[in-house]
């Protein structure tokens, strides 16, 4: 278990490695550091995409359940917000994926890795565990998928969605 001074180190790393490493991330993301714990990034849909302009955001929480520094300890909560529609996104917004789960978690994941495999998963969903059944049953049915998610980002595509 880390001490909470090598966590502080390690945050302090993890915020000069995303100055450091901007030019890794995706041209379509940027993020703001909210408070220590905190971060938030947002995702432009990418163009010939079902989510083409949309204003993708999503926050970043490294607090622990009593509200201390649990990263890298524990992965960060990854809530995405506006009610964002993905086969991996359940009803209250929060990502369900290997990456970023409890229970495989690597302690030795960066943010940068964590910010870049968000936007991996917006446009590459896991159709092994899908937590959003509805949208599944959409794809299973036979609708055109594309045109239905495309139908769901077009509202996300208003300036009013935009936070950075």
């Amino acid at each position: 278990m880390m001490t909470a001074v090598i966590q502080k180190k390690r945050l302090q790393y993890e915020e000069e490695n995303l100055i450091d490493n901007a030019n890794q991330l995706p041209p379509n993301c940027s993020y703001k550091k909210m408070s220590d714990l905190a971060y938030v990034v947002q995702y432009i849909g990418e163009k010939g995409t079902p989510f083409e302009g949309a204003y993708i955001v999503v926050d970043i929480d490294l607090s622990d359940s009593n509200g201390s520094l649990g990263f890298p300890e524990q992965c960060p909560k990854i809530t995405f917000r506006n009610n964002f529609q993905h086969l991996n996104v359940d009803s209250n917004g929060k990502l369900h994926t290997d990456i970023i789960n409890k229970e495989t978690f690597n302690n030795g994941t960066t943010l940068l890795e964590i910010f870049i495999q968000i936007n991996y998963i917006i446009y590459h969903p896991s159709y092994v565990e899908p937590i959003n059944k509805n949208l599944l049953e959409i794809k299973v049915l036979g609708f055109d998928f594309d045109d239905w998610m495309q139908g769901q980002s077009m509202k996300l595509r208003d300036l009013k969605y935009k936070v950075l």
